[in-house]
């Protein structure tokens, strides 16, 4: 397949390639405007008949997120009080499923989409130019690869709505450099292969690749255990984990409502929802439990 399209680059002018490029892609996105869709009438027919539904997932529903994730921060958010519009997410990968995009994409707040990886920063570009086509707010793409050394200066000082931190690695050690009380809301991942009860991280390494680390993919990033603790010192109070079992949400005690309740991790968990369907949650443990850890 590469020598085919490298064969392609040399022998078609690029008109031309970017015309077959665009029809080769065309089932994907005529799938991706299929599912948006019914993710959108998900929305309006949850609303009005909520008991007909059989996932389970109460107020969770997806815009752009990948799973549930835009309907517990817009729950979330609507409970709130003077939140600043405004927001920094890293991990956007293409743009096209990330925790903010509704905010930028639809509410029209102003933000800034990090993405470590230059193919897909260059993506995320091309989407936020064609979302953003007649709108007044701002949306930066910033193509940086994040570190425990440089998220301050990414992220600044705030004041942010949301900070979304979706990295599968660093997690952790990225939202511990972050000055404390930056952000209103914090959107993070956790790692659901390291159970319910442990408060663990993978060590700190600037370099850290998931997939290099462990084959199994199921190694990086921190506990929902850890990840309460860190918010806890940081002043925030863990109020909602997605179904899926991959975000965790937190709020800042100095403007959390009391309609929030703070939340325990023991008491929220939710696993791996895609994981499961390959290992049960001791399964998955016990593939990587024998990698080096830090307990915070």
């Amino acid at each position: 397949m590469k020598l085919y399209r490298a064969w392609l680059r040399r022998h078609l002018p690029p008109s031309l390639l970017r015309k077959v490029n665009n029809l080769s892609h065309l089932d994907d996105r005529l799938f991706d405007a299929e599912t948006r869709r019914a993710h959108l009438a998900r929305v309006v027919l949850r609303e009005r008949f909520p008991a007909l539904f059989a996932d389970g997932e109460g107020d969770e529903f997806q815009v752009f997120s990948q799973n549930g994730e835009d309907g517990i921060l817009l729950g979330i958010l609507a409970k709130m009080a003077g939140v600043s519009k405004n927001f920094v997410e890293i991990g956007v990968e293409d743009g096209l499923e990330c925790n903010t995009a509704v905010l930028g994409f639809v509410l029209g707040w102003d933000g800034v989409m990090v993405e470590g990886e230059a193919l897909r920063a260059s993506a995320a570009r091309k989407l936020v130019a064609r979302m953003l086509v007649g709108r007044a707010n701002r949306v930066e793409v910033r193509q940086a690869f994040v570190t425990a050394e440089n998220v301050e200066g990414i992220v600044g000082s705030g004041p942010l709505g949301v900070l979304s931190i979706d990295v599968d690695g660093m997690d952790y050690w990225l939202w511990e450099a972050v000055p404390d009380e930056t952000a209103d809301v914090v959107v993070i991942e956790y790692n659901a292969s390291m159970g319910r009860q442990r408060a663990v991280t993978v060590p700190y390494d600037a370099e850290f690749s998931a997939m290099q680390a462990h084959a199994s993919g199921y190694y990086h990033g921190a506990s929902l255990k850890a990840l309460e603790k860190l918010g806890r010192a940081k002043g925030y109070s863990m109020v909602a984990v997605d179904a899926a079992g991959v975000n965790a949400f937190f709020v800042h005690d100095r403007v959390k409502p009391e309609s929030l309740p703070a939340r325990e991790a023991t008491e929220i968990f939710r696993p791996h929802r895609m994981r499961l369907r390959n290992h049960s949650e001791s399964e998955q443990w016990e593939i990587i439990s024998r990698m080096p850890y830090e307990t915070v």
